[in-house]
């Protein structure tokens, strides 16, 4: 009996500790904010909407004056809302100008190589340009520096951003960026009154095209066990994946896109326009594509033409005051 009432007790205590630390474990877990569980700690978790921003530093080039280029990029953590930060003291650089050009209307994901900041040669090399964003009570950074290995190049910035398509170093090494010029038929326009937004490209004969690719033939070989079977229904996903615009394997392109503004704009056709037949140019040394925007919000827009030679990509901007609908 005494034996019995011993392994009752520590059963008994047992149970009392376990029920303790559950309660314990449970009270710490309510009072932790998702924002202080790392990232990399939530793979799997994705957001439509209400995440921060992550500015990148992409690396630093060389000029031939002996200055510098500072690339940077951001990270848009969620899957659809496409955040307006205005510049400011939510979205500035320092030390010095707080404007250097950086943008405040965010698209989805990843978005490399958006724009870059000169920097004399007289730069100290162990001083930083900061670009801060802060969003839903998030402020994260990107630091800015000299620092050797983060020295990149053509070949760095191609790869990167995958606008190759297998062509040699011979031939990234020796072409030229493409020479834009931009201009929209109105810079003051109302809520819904289309506009017409031309770009007129001019290239050297770099690069020399390559061959389309079959899109009957998968790139990537998929397991057997991953492939459903035909006629299976899909996964249902609330939170479908954002797909960024590419370049075209071959010919001028331009893509239109709103780096400032409080709303985003619907571009006809969406997408990276490839020069075709009928156009004026050729579609390799120079090309004349027109792309129509139409606005739903009144507001100072800044739009953005990214435009790629089949490598390497140029832009330029225009400015439209969008006014309310009368």
């Amino acid at each position: 009996m005494q034996l019995l009432g011993r392994r009752a007790v520590r059963r008994w205590l047992a149970v009392g500790l376990g029920a303790v630390l559950v309660l314990a474990a449970a009270s710490a877990s309510a009072q932790v904010s998702r924002r202080d569980v790392p990232i990399v700690a939530q793979p799997q978790q994705r957001f439509n909407s209400g995440q921060d921003i992550q500015p990148i530093f992409e690396g630093w080039t060389r000029n031939e004056d002996g200055s510098f280029q500072f690339h940077y990029g951001y990270l848009n953590r969620n899957y659809r809302e496409r955040p307006n930060v205005p510049v400011g003291e939510d979205n500035f650089f320092s030390p010095g100008e707080p404007d250097r050009g950086q943008p405040t209307y965010f698209y989805p994901r990843t978005n490399r190589y958006q724009f870059d900041v000169h920097v004399p040669a007289d730069f100290p090399r162990d001083a930083e340009l900061i670009w801060e964003v802060t969003r839903q009570g998030s402020t994260q950074r990107a630091y800015g520096w000299l620092q050797p290995e983060w020295e990149i190049d053509v070949n760095t910035i191609t790869s990167n951003a995958r606008t190759q398509f297998g062509r040699g170093l011979d031939e990234l090494y020796t072409n030229l960026y493409p020479v834009v010029t931009v201009e929209a038929s109105h810079d003051t326009v109302a809520v819904g009154t289309p506009v017409t937004l031309t770009a007129r490209v001019t290239d050297d004969d770099l690069p020399t095209p390559v061959a389309e690719r079959d899109d009957s033939n998968p790139r990537r070989r998929r397991d057997p066990t991953l492939v459903p079977p035909p006629g299976a229904p899909r996964i249902p996903d609330n939170i479908p994946s954002y797909t960024r615009p590419t370049p075209t394997r071959n010919h001028i392109s331009v893509l239109w896109a709103v780096y400032r503004g409080p709303a985003d704009a619907e571009f006809e056709p969406y997408g990276y326009q490839e020069w075709e037949e009928g156009m004026e140019g050729d579609g390799w040394t120079s090309g004349t594509l027109e792309t129509t925007v139409t606005f739903e919000e009144p507001g100072d827009y800044m739009l953005r033409a990214f435009v790629s030679d089949a490598m390497l990509i140029s832009h330029a901007e225009v400015e439209i005051k969008v006014t309310a609908a009368e």
